[in-house]
């Protein structure tokens, strides 16, 4: 789930690259990111896990130009799931660095189904050079393999890894 919301965070900052990196700019962008999930399971009670780790992948901008199109996106976080019913919630922040070194800071959560993926919240922070005072928001999905690893828990924790997909489809953003 923390995967998904970390592609779905840097695909978000890869659009609002497109801007023009000399004046102020304002828009809305959609943006698609695959990511991998590296971390670990932790049986935190009966029937209940927590993912601890960061999801690492590139965004892409649906109009494949600016500064945030292929850029490389970090999104570490944390993913409850209860193995009950498949309820999950998480949260986490993702830095989202331009071909330029630029960086553009994010938070995001969500809530779903581990099966079905985890919706929420991606909001941007700030970031470095022309996105230091950036502000924007969407909503974003992320989906995984994630729910296999988090169903062979047996006690204690696991290692893993998944891979997903992240979408924003309507990220807003002012440079101001």
């Amino acid at each position: 789930m923390i995967g998904k919301m970390t592609v779905l965070a840097v695909t978000g900052l890869l659009m609002v690259g497109t801007v023009c990196r000399s004046y102020a700019a304002e828009g809305t962008l959609k943006a698609t990111a695959t990511w991998v999930a590296e971390g670990r399971f932790y049986q935190v009670k009966e029937k209940q896990a927590l993912f601890v780790g960061a999801f690492k992948g590139l965004m892409f901008a649906e109009t494949k130009k600016g500064d945030l199109d292929a850029a490389k996106i970090v999104c570490p976080g944390m993913i409850e799931i209860n193995l009950e019913d498949g309820n999950e919630s998480g949260e986490g922040r993702c830095v989202i660095t331009t071909r330029n070194g630029e960086n553009v800071y994010a938070s995001w959560t969500c809530a779903g189904k581990f099966t079905e993926g985890c919706a929420g919240s991606f909001t941007l922070l700030g970031g470095t050079g022309q996105f230091e005072k950036i502000t924007g928001n969407s909503e974003f999905e992320i989906r995984s393999d994630m729910a296999q690893i988090a169903a062979s828990i047996e006690g204690g924790s696991v290692e893993g890894s998944a891979s997903g997909i992240a979408v924003w489809p309507a990220l807003t953003y002012k440079i101001p």
